[in-house]
């Protein structure tokens, strides 16, 4: 039989409208590669939640100066490298300055900001000012540094403005303090009402028990005579006579020829931390022979106060 003519020019047209239509179905069915190479990208870009607790939040890498908590100026630093020399999560040092000493200080004269570099730590200096990091103030009070008294404005409002504004100094972070002078009292005080926050400090050439020096003109100043007031004196804001609460790794260093500081003050609270708390807590204590009371006495000790924190 003959296949008539027309039926064979029809044939190659069906074969082809079949092919096209199969061709259309496929390409429904699957996306284009390029979407879904960006979805993918965009997936893999969006910060886990462990990343974003991982994160300074509100500063940029370097300084950050002239920040304010209640109009308590603040400087923060953030090292180029920070994140990548520390394992520890968000190592941070906050830095104590001396009595009426500018938070600038420490910066300026030492090599405080080498070191944080190195080791890859935040710094965080608050301006102090006149405060003893005293708890109240009392009738007799001649001299506030601040409407708030001192560890009230730290425990109450400093540190939970940074723990807000830049996700730093909270629980489970490796927090550390520096001090000197009446800044390393602050170590010691600031560790006490916040147990726990702080994984270690250094405390240089600082005073712990002010009844050993009972005329002392600015203490007086915030908490009356030693001899009217002697519970005051030697009440919650005397660290040496809290040890039995003692929880922080201490490292504490005080030159021998301390002209305005006795060196007893270290001395003694070391003696009394390690006499209640034997071996269960990390305490050093380092006597400087002829370093005197100053910036030059910090820079010595920089090399084993960043040791001893990092450590921890």
């Amino acid at each position: 039989m003959e296949t008539p003519i027309g039926l064979m020019l029809l044939k190659p047209f069906w074969i082809l409208l079949l092919f096209v239509n199969f061709i259309g179905s496929c390409s429904a069915q699957e996306p284009p590669a390029s979407t879904q190479n960006l979805t993918s990208l965009t997936l893999q870009t969006k910060p886990t939640s462990q990343e974003a607790s991982r994160a300074i939040t509100h500063a940029t890498v370097g300084w950050n100066k002239n920040l304010m908590v209640d109009n308590v100026p603040y400087d923060l630093y953030i090292p180029p490298n920070y994140g990548e020399v520390s394992g520890y999560v968000l190592p941070c040092l906050l830095v104590l300055p001396g009595w009426n000493v500018p938070r600038t200080v420490s910066v300026e004269k030492t090599s405080l900001v080498e070191y944080a570099e190195q080791y890859g730590y935040a710094l965080i200096l608050p301006e102090m000012g006149q405060t003893l990091y005293e708890s109240s103030y009392y009738p007799e009070t001649t001299r506030k540094w601040y409407p708030v008294p001192g560890s009230k404005f730290i425990k109450e409002q400093f540190i939970p403005t940074i723990q807000q504004r830049h996700n730093l100094l909270k629980p489970g972070q490796h927090n550390t303090m520096l001090g000197f002078s009446t800044g390393g009292r602050g170590v010691a005080l600031i560790a006490l009402e916040n147990p726990g926050l702080f994984v270690a400090g250094a405390s240089l050439a600082g005073d712990f028990s002010q009844e050993n020096t009972p005329k002392d003109r600015l203490m007086t100043a915030v908490y009356g005579s030693f001899t009217d007031f002697p519970e005051r004196w030697q009440g919650k804001d005397n660290p040496q006579a809290r040890v039995a609460e003692w929880r922080m790794p201490l490292y504490l260093a005080h030159s021998i020829a301390d002209d305005i500081v006795p060196e007893s003050q270290s001395r003694l609270f070391y003696q009394a931390l390690v006499e209640y708390h034997r071996d269960t807590i990390r305490v050093q204590y380092d006597a400087i022979e002829g370093a005197g009371h100053g910036s030059n006495f910090i820079q010595g000790q920089l090399d084993e106060v960043f040791q001893f924190i990092h450590l921890q």
